[in-house]
């Protein structure tokens, strides 16, 4: 007989729930918005039915960034584009790559030519800036290709970036009458771009660019190549922006200001910015020169015109900001963080700041156009950036004024504020996993407070890719306890999304940290949270050795728990790798282990949890045992855990119980009790709200029905498991397809 696993396995909650490692786990479902098919149950004659309720689909992104009022002088640019865009051919992919200095206004052209052109691009509007100039270096692939898919299909993602990449094609051929738009902002090189094209036809990529990228030219790209403004235009955007009369008063310094700004738009911003703050200030005093508090020349000397240009405007006004204040420190520090974006709380912390302080200079810095607004936020409020050539000049600030230390003040400031507000969240969220120490030099003043699991689970998610710059910061400055601690606080993000990018990296970081540190129980846990990972992530093998590394160490250390967790979890991966003798071995020795810990416990809270791992581990037992063709004995241990389950109200694993007692019952000879339960099982994961287990359910219960030679009833439910898993998981889905092609 042939028991399928789902990738996670039994022991691995699906992506809406929350579990902590080790024997007691925490699985809760709260606010959770469930994609794909709904199934609802209901009961007729004392059976369970089911019919499709109407499909959730994910929103449709709508990530594009807003068009400036002032957007001037690109009709002729948004014209022709649009005129060459409907001259491609609709079978293909249709590329326009629009490039020229910094500053010189792309991002707005193409945000205002897909804005234009967006009606007809029903499948939605993916937005990545890839860094491609950024000191840092280029967004990697896997980062943007996983974000664009969590997008348009939450849930798990495959490991490595290939499959990452064939998946992202694959969705994006999948509506063919629905094609999207995608705008690749800062690109770097031409091979950034082809790995990020999507599959099918119909859809809209705009890419930006300092570079040509004449490589894409060959792919049938539109090169478009966007000048500065010239003097006309760009007395047209002093005049939107400051009025008919200020400008005609002063039509020989305003002459000069356009000249000295070299036609670059953002250059016209600043300055545009600087003398609207004081209407009453003369052209002519900006015309003299800069204040007298500037250093002589521009940051830049040996950039090009319009860059030039843009450095100078951004001195202007980084020297007019007031220095009894602290708003030109935190342009300085904020551009020295790792992060992509920051908030309201993440400049009090890195800055030592009162949130409403940092409310109040962010809310100056962006009315000045010296950062920008980057979107609104649930779950953080406010969040700004950069610009890239914005980010440089303060930075470049930074390193001059710096005092000395404050750099690295800074730095750990920032990783603290995650470190604390991660814990903060994996406390919530994860009550039971095992606590670690905690180290802080500088915590936050005021801590984020989260209302509940779903706001700290948003803000995880919200600081995906912050959290893993802050690892990467922390690694390279040597920081090793902000490493491993902040890897291990991570947790329920990783848990939750199966991002088995992030999951590999934090735990490369984190394992190295604990070990230089000498920290055994970190290395215990980093160890055993990266088998975890490895397994839910489909590479069996490789789970295997590391938890029969996490083995040894527990022995070593005397760490009974660490020890009964590892037991487990290599029964649980002997059972993925088909190897069900070996997997009883192991989980019966994990079982004696965490009875004996339930025995010796003194707390009721301890009891409960390892009374819940010996019911988790007879789940696992029970299947050992069903491989093994002893269905009597898998009866009475699965049989034991849902009693248990039930008893402690853990419904969704007493679901999963009762899923595989069903095909218990029906290999031992019950066909009519193992559908019947199975079918209760379908309804209970339903209820539960568990999309990996609403289609692996299906699944086990279509095994049940095809045993007894109901092949159309069993195809329509392995049909339904197909339509859930292939939101999910791709690698669950294709093994459904294999059955559904063996009944054929």
């Amino acid at each position: 007989m042939s028991a399928a696993h789902p990738a996670g396995g039994d022991g691995i909650p699906p992506s809406h729930l929350l579990p902590a490692s080790g024997p007691g786990t925490d699985n809760r479902l709260s606010d959770s918005t469930l994609y794909g098919p709904s199934v609802q149950a209901g009961r007729i004659n004392g059976g369970v039915h089911f019919h499709e309720a109407t499909p959730l689909a994910p929103p449709v992104p709508r990530q594009l960034l807003p068009v400036p009022a002032t957007f001037t002088d690109r009709e002729s640019d948004l014209a022709a584009l649009i005129n060459q865009i409907g001259e491609l051919p609709d079978y293909t992919v249709r590329m326009v790559v629009i490039t020229g200095p910094g500053g010189v206004g792309k991002t707005t052209l193409a945000n205002r030519l897909l804005h234009q052109v967006s009606t007809e691009y029903g499948g939605g509007q993916l937005y990545a800036d890839l860094h491609g100039y950024a000191p840092e270096g280029p967004a990697r692939t896997s980062e943007v290709l996983a974000r664009f898919l969590r997008s348009l299909r939450p849930g798990a993602q495959p490991a490595s970036v290939e499959e990452l990449a064939a998946w992202w094609r694959s969705v994006t051929a999948s509506q063919p009458d629905r094609p999207a738009i995608v705008l690749l902002d800062n690109a770097r090189n031409a091979a950034q771009v082809r790995a990020l094209l999507p599959g099918g036809r119909g859809h809209l990529v705009v890419v930006t660019s300092r570079d040509r990228l004449a490589e894409l030219a060959p792919d049938g790209a539109i090169l478009h190549r966007l000048k500065p403004f010239d003097e006309a235009a760009a007395r047209q955007y002093l005049t939107r922006c400051l009025g008919e009369h200020r400008v005609s008063r002063e039509a020989g310094a305003a002459a000069q200001i356009t000249r000295r700004a070299a036609g670059s738009p953002m250059a016209l911003a600043l300055t545009v910015t600087y003398l609207a703050a004081a209407p009453d200030r003369p052209f002519a005093d900006l015309v003299s020169g800069a204040p007298s508090s500037a250093p002589a020349g521009p940051s830049h000397p040996h950039s090009a015109d319009q860059e030039t240009a843009v450095n100078h405007a951004l001195d202007q006004s980084y020297w007019s900001l007031p220095r009894s204040t602290p708003t030109p420190a935190v342009y300085r520090r904020m551009a020295s963080v790792f992060t992509v974006d920051f908030d309201v709380p993440l400049t009090a912390a890195a800055c030592n700041l009162t949130c409403a302080e940092a409310e109040t200079v962010l809310e100056q810095l962006h009315e000045r156009n010296l950062i920008e607004l980057h979107r609104e936020s649930a779950s953080r409020g406010r969040v700004y950036r950069f610009h890239d050539t914005a980010r440089a000049h303060a930075r470049a600030l930074a390193t001059r004024e710096a005092t000395f230390g404050e750099l690295e003040e800074i730095l750990q400031r920032a990783l603290d504020f995650y470190l604390t507000t991660s814990s903060a969240a994996e406390k919530i969220l994860t009550p039971t996993h095992r606590p670690l120490r905690r180290d802080y030099v500088y915590p936050p003043a005021e801590s984020i407070a989260f209302a509940d699991d779903a706001t700290a689970l948003a803000w995880l998610y919200s600081q995906r890719d912050n959290l893993l710059y802050a690892l990467r910061a922390a690694a390279a400055a040597g920081l090793d306890l902000s490493t491993w601690q902040l890897a291990h606080a991570i947790w329920p993000l990783l848990r939750s999304s199966h991002d088995y990018e992030l999951w590999t990296e934090s735990h490369e970081l984190g394992l190295q940290a604990a070990r230089r540190c000498g920290d055994r129980a970190a290395e215990v846990e980093m160890l055993s949270t990266w088998g975890v990972g490895l397994r839910g992530a489909g590479n069996f093998e490789a789970a295997a050795e590391t938890f029969a590394a996490v083995l040894q160490l527990a022995r070593e250390e005397q760490d009974p728990r660490a020890e009964a967790q590892a037991l487990h979890e290599l029964g649980s991966v002997n059972l993925h790798c088909g190897r069900p003798a070996e997997a009883e071995g192991f989980l019966l020795q994990a079982r004696q282990q965490r009875i004996e810990l339930g025995r010796t416990s003194e707390s009721d809270s301890e009891q409960l949890t390892y009374r819940r791992g010996v019911a988790i581990t007879n789940v696992c037992l029970g299947q050992a045992q069903l491989e093994l063709h002893r269905p009597a004995e898998a009866i009475e241990t699965l049989s034991a855990a849902r009693t248990t389950l039930l008893d402690i109200q853990d419904a969704f694993d007493a679901a999963r119980a009762l899923a595989w007692l069903a095909r218990a019952h029906a290999a031992g000879g019950g066909p009519g009790e193992g559908e019947e339960e199975g079918r209760r099982a379908v309804a209970e994961c339903d209820a539960a709200g568990s999309e990996r287990w609403r289609a692996h359910s299906r699944e086990l219960l279509g095994h049940t029905l095809r045993e007894g030679g109901r092949a159309d009833l069993a195809r329509s439910l392995y049909e339904e498991a197909v339509g859930i898993y292939a939101a999910v998981s791709r690698r669950d889905e294709d093994r459904v397809r294999r059955h559904l092609q063996e009944l054929s």
